[in-house]
């Protein structure tokens, strides 16, 4: 019947290419590994999720663009950082981001601008182990940044599938999906894990995030297209009044800094240097719409974590120490990792909330 057949359209509408069932690996707790990459890379549900992303990747239409995308999925450390294998570069573009009123000496100490590297060839972390946030925010588990990143693909490409159905008209593809892709690559820089199992905190550049600007820094850097590296700056705010706008501005005008070009003669500022270019593309609102994830994930890890805290002293015996420890770091980081903040978070509402999270964990995790 007609009814049937769209019932059937709508289901197959909601199944991502990696939403196979995802069989959870269970094991006893003294067993779970405290390297976060082991942990990613036996999570059912992490490795499908980059395997979606490589599949969107090779979906670009553009083969340079396509090809700058993936040398950036492969290598995580910031190509940009060989502008600053010196204390005396630091405290230079510190000084220049001071100047032009884009970093607070109160909110980030010079030594706190650019995360612990080794060196710009060496990867911090595969981009597949980082976090999707600080510790304590979204996906904050082994693998949270592929499930994050890949959960706003889909929704961008939703996005442009329905303007495209309802709207019948068609927006570029390549540069909303790439400015996805790429929205958050500095995250594995970064949010690196710690030895407790928690990764390192975050400091502000520009009035955000620090993973935004150097993301941004790292895509000029490398090159990427005026137009995309625009629609990623757009992914935290959009020009749609002057003041979102001149938010977006300053956060390009911090990564160009830091990526030692010209904003103006990259393309990626207006003449004045005061907007972004004009007419404004419909590609940074898209990507700004799709990296809305977190409204719903952020509160969703928060209070899934808080009840696995309660589970992991009433049920596993954890003390106040455990606590605030490695061993309830990969404890949750592996109940993260292997069933999702989102889908224990799910089941919270479910029945009481302390019954919904002991039943999760008990898939996941042995006593």
């Amino acid at each position: 019947t007609a009814t049937a057949a769209a019932g059937l359209a709508v289901s197959s509408f909601f199944q991502p290419a990696f939403a196979a069932n995802v069989k959870v690996k269970k094991l006893a707790l003294d067993a779970i590994p405290a390297d976060a990459v082991e942990i990613a890379k036996n999570s059912e549900l992490v490795q499908n999720a980059w395997n979606y992303l490589l599949g969107e990747i090779n979906s670009l239409h553009d083969a340079e663009l396509k090809e700058k995308v993936l040398g950036i999925y492969a290598k995580t450390a910031p190509s940009f950082m060989e502008r600053y294998q010196s204390q005396t570069a630091v405290k230079a573009v510190y000084q220049k981001l001071f100047d032009a009123g884009l970093v607070d000496p109160k909110l980030t100490a010079v030594d706190k601008l650019f995360p612990p590297l080794k060196d710009p060839d060496t990867n911090p972390q595969p981009f597949f182990s980082a976090p999707g946030s600080g510790y304590g925010s979204h996906h904050a588990y082994p693998g949270g940044l592929v499930t994050h990143t890949a959960v706003n693909v889909e929704i961008t490409k939703s996005i442009l599938a329905t303007y495209s159905h309802i709207m019948d008209y068609e927006h570029g593809y390549d540069i909303a999906v790439a400015g996805q892709l790429l929205h958050d690559l500095a995250k594995p820089w970064v949010f690196q894990w710690q030895k407790d199992g928690s990764s390192l905190p975050e400091y502000t550049i520009a009035g955000t995030g620090a993973h935004h600007i150097f993301s941004v820094a790292e895509a000029i850097f490398r090159k990427l297209p005026a137009d995309e590296v625009v629609a990623q700056a757009c992914a935290h705010d959009h020009p749609g009044s002057k003041a979102d706008e001149e938010q977006v501005v300053n956060w390009i005008k911090a990564a160009s800094i830091i990526a030692g070009v010209d904003p103006v003669s990259y393309g990626l500022l207006s003449g004045d240097a005061k907007t972004l270019p004009t007419p404004h593309q419909q590609a940074g609102y898209i990507v700004h719409l799709g990296d809305h994830d977190w409204v719903l994930s952020v509160p969703a890890a928060q209070q899934s974590v808080a009840v696995l805290k309660q589970v992991a002293s009433k049920v596993y015996g954890m003390n106040e120490q455990d606590l605030n420890s490695i061993k309830f770091n990969k404890f949750s980081n592996y109940i993260g990792a292997q069933y999702s903040f989102m889908h224990v978070h799910q089941a919270l509402s479910t029945k009481d909330p302390f019954t919904a999270a002991s039943e999760v964990a008990s898939l996941v995790v042995g006593k």
